[in-house]
């Protein structure tokens, strides 16, 4: 029931967004770009467990779909149809997708500049991959059913899919490469070999995996961990309870543990790598400043290098407005604004900051 509000809840605010920002650019004579659909973002195209690929992270109704990846290249279904009216329509200050209006990579721009970004695009440095869409938790705000409808090809990529997707991304000479989404990664049996494959392609890019971590129970996982340069252990609380309350079906002490673990399996090896974060999605019933101390302590008993604080937006109900508002919480690390707080217990190592490979064409006219 709870999930089914939030969802509506979604859908409603997501409505009265869009309504605002078309009327904003029309009043102010401004019109919009994508970043994912202009190539100006690492991580806003992601394959989903179907191989269509998607201009956002939370394409839950599928409205954001290019296109197949089996049937047609990454760089056909940029200068593609459906891309190039995406790209029309935001340029006329219309936002075509449902997610739009929550996206991070949509920007209000000058008219001329919505114009030169509707017939002109560049390649991306990175993609992100959904190897699965299934998921071993029900989270509060999930939309798992509607997210099964819209991946009719399939709930999980094969051995195929993924080599395909390598080529693409050494194609495109891409220095980034985000594996996960809507689905829990580890839920596949073959995510040694997918991460391998990308490796043995691209074996200069960065990997990154985020997780619930009740999976990388095995030292096969962790040996598939390891070949990621970061890894995120998605935790949302300081015990079983608090997880739950978002997190449906986890296990604060199991996860904890697996993360634990995978530290001590990384240094056994003598690595640095990956880099192991504790992502804590902050709400409001696990924010107050005794629990959060806790966590950091928690945090720097397991030995990761980061705990890294992100604020909620979903459920509304749910968001922590001390995250927000409340300077103690300014006052911790580092970070990106009202988006998240880094609190490092090793030399930082920022996401996307390795050498890209090669540079792949700057400009592509759009059809």
């Amino acid at each position: 029931m709870k999930a089914s509000l939030a969802s509506r809840c979604r859908r409603l605010i997501l409505w009265g967004l869009k309504q605002g920002l078309q009327l904003g650019a029309k009043l102010t004579g401004r019109r919009f770009a994508c970043q994912s659909l202009s190539g100006m973002v690492r991580d806003g195209l992601f394959v989903n467990s179907d191989m269509t690929v998607s201009c956002n992270c939370q394409d839950v109704d599928g409205s954001g779909q290019l296109g197949c990846l089996r049937e047609t290249s990454l760089e056909e279904l940029l200068s593609g149809q459906i891309a190039g009216r995406f790209r029309r329509e935001l340029a006329d200050g219309r936002l075509p997708v449902s997610r739009c209006p929550g996206c991070f990579h949509l920007r209000m721009v000058p008219r001329a500049v919505a114009t030169a970004r509707a017939s002109h695009f560049r390649l991306p440095v990175g993609l992100s991959v959904e190897n699965t869409v299934l998921c071993n938790l029900r989270c509060l705000g999930c939309c798992r059913e509607e997210v099964l409808r819209t991946r009719q090809r399939g709930h999980a990529l094969g051995l195929d899919d993924v080599r395909i997707v390598a080529e693409t991304l050494a194609r495109l000479h891409a220095a980034y490469c985000g594996y996960y989404n809507l689905g829990e990664p580890f839920l596949s049996r073959t995510i040694g070999r997918e991460l391998g494959l990308l490796r043995r392609h691209n074996p200069q890019m960065e990997v990154l995996i985020s997780t619930n971590g009740l999976l990388v129970d095995s030292d096969e996982k962790r040996e598939a961990a390891l070949l990621a340069d970061h890894v995120l252990f998605s935790i949302d609380g300081i015990d079983t309870p608090m997880v739950r309350r978002y997190q449906r079906g986890g296990d604060f002490d199991r996860a904890y543990a697996n993360m634990r673990r995978l530290v001590e399996f990384r240094n056994g090896r003598g690595s640095a790598r990956p880099c192991i974060y504790w992502k804590y999605v902050v709400f409001r019933w696990n924010d107050r400043p005794a629990t959060i101390r806790r966590a950091i302590e928690l945090a720097r008993q397991a030995g990761v290098d980061c705990l890294q604080l992100t604020f909620a937006r979903n459920p509304l109900w749910g968001i922590s407005w001390r995250f927000l508002l409340a300077p103690w919480f300014r006052s911790l690390g580092v970070g990106g604004g009202w988006r998240f707080r880094n609190v490092w217990f090793s030399e930082p190592v920022e996401i996307g900051s390795y050498p890209r490979p090669a540079a792949a064409p700057t400009e592509i006219q759009a059809a």
